[in-house]
């Protein structure tokens, strides 16, 4: 009972953000002319629009843009980490979340792609979480194994998005805007946001952002999470999104989220509270545990025995993966107490090893989605009912 609920509440924050909505909200045809968000374009004698797009959302975006301007497209080059063929522009299918030969390849055939437009041409480009991984080329005397350790080690020491993309970006001939510089074209960016205060220096390490080309925030946490409370509102006493920039270690957040839910469950007999953002974690042990930042959080929760009674959590990432391992987040409900007793199963044991997946699994507690084909950061979920 409560994890279809939970269920319920995540995917309808989910398919808010989802491609096909979004692109159609801010992408149609009139005649010939093409709207983009609040501007037009009249397509004039050739009618056609490049399509160029990375990251997780790229194929999904780029498929709903087909669907809206078939033939009209005159070509583009898309990078996800999806195998898949796409009618009018080029797809490469790269790696995430490490930097590969894949990434530098697509990076250079990107490059060259639209390095081609001519300054009469109209692009679309698509943005989206993932990117940074996804399209790279070091500067120049960084080799790809020099690029490897630094992108490893400094997805595993914790340090937060912005930090990690600074630095991304200062060793690239992709990030920061430097995409951007290769391109006489006009065009405008379809951006979904996958970080705190949707910063668009920080989304994708900001490719395409040099100030030549505008940017638009077409889908964001705020845009799901206020989906989530408008479908539960009527289901409980209470709805509060108390956060979408989330922006703490996984210890901290949890005691954040402990101490706002024995407030609410001394107020109201039942309440739906939604958190958004990104945790932060440093992976401990051997470096064998599967699991990511959500899963961690999770555990982090059912140990602080705020989960009791009535009240239920999901935490789950918006992309459909969490670390290392299949799953997206994990469930906490008051009946998962007497399964680890059944299975004699200590939890602290898992968090200190970095294995919450594994912890989570054994139980039928893991969060398994697939690949979302959008990304918007992490969603918290608590119920009471």
């Amino acid at each position: 009972m409560y994890k279809e609920q939970l269920k319920n509440i995540y995917f309808k924050a989910l398919n808010k953000v989802k491609a096909d909505s979004l692109i159609k909200d801010n992408l149609f045809l009139e005649g010939d002319t093409l709207n983009i968000v609040n501007n037009k374009y009249p397509l004039g004698d050739t009618g056609k629009v490049f399509v160029f797009g990375v990251g997780k959302a790229a194929l999904a975006m780029a498929q709903e843009c087909e669907e809206i301007l078939g033939d009209k497209i005159a070509g583009g080059f898309v990078v996800s980490s999806s195998v898949a063929y796409l009618s009018y522009t080029k797809h490469f299918t790269s790696t995430h979340p490490l930097v590969s030969d894949r990434s530098i390849e697509a990076a250079e055939i990107m490059l060259s792609e639209v390095s081609k437009l001519k300054e009469d041409d109209l692009f679309v480009f698509l943005l989206s979480g993932g990117a940074s991984a996804m399209i790279e080329k070091p500067v120049s005397g960084l080799t790809l194994d020099d690029f490897t350790k630094i992108s490893s080690a400094l997805l595993t020491s914790g340090i937060d998005i912005k930090a990690l993309n600074t630095v991304r970006k200062a060793i690239s001939q992709i990030k920061g805007g430097k995409l951007a510089d290769s391109i006489k074209a006009k065009g405008e960016v379809l951006v979904l946001s996958d970080v705190i205060g949707d910063d668009l220096n920080t989304i994708g390490s900001a490719p395409m952002y040099n100030g030549n080309f505008v940017h638009h925030i077409i889908g964001n946490n705020e845009i799901a999470l206020s989906e989530a409370a408008e479908f539960i509102k009527e289901d409980v006493e209470k709805v509060e999104i108390v956060t979408t920039t989330l922006d703490a270690t996984s210890e901290d957040a949890a005691k954040i989220i402990e101490n706002k839910i024995k407030k609410y469950d001394i107020e109201y007999d039942s309440f739906c509270l939604l958190f958004g953002g990104e945790t932060t974690t440093i992976v401990n042990g051997d470096g064998n545990g599967y699991g990511g930042r959500n899963q961690e959080l999770a555990l982090r929760l059912l140990l602080s025995g705020c989960v009791q009674k009535n009240i239920s959590l999901l935490v789950a990432g918006s992309d459909g993966i969490d670390g290392r391992s299949d799953a997206t987040g994990a469930f906490v409900d008051p009946e998962i107490y007497e399964k680890i007793k059944q299975n004699k199963l200590n939890p602290k044991t898992y968090l200190d090893n970095s294995d919450s997946n594994t912890f989570f699994k054994l139980l039928g507690y893991d969060f398994v989605t697939g690949i979302t084909g959008t990304n918007v950061m992490d969603f918290i979920i608590i119920l009471k009912k």
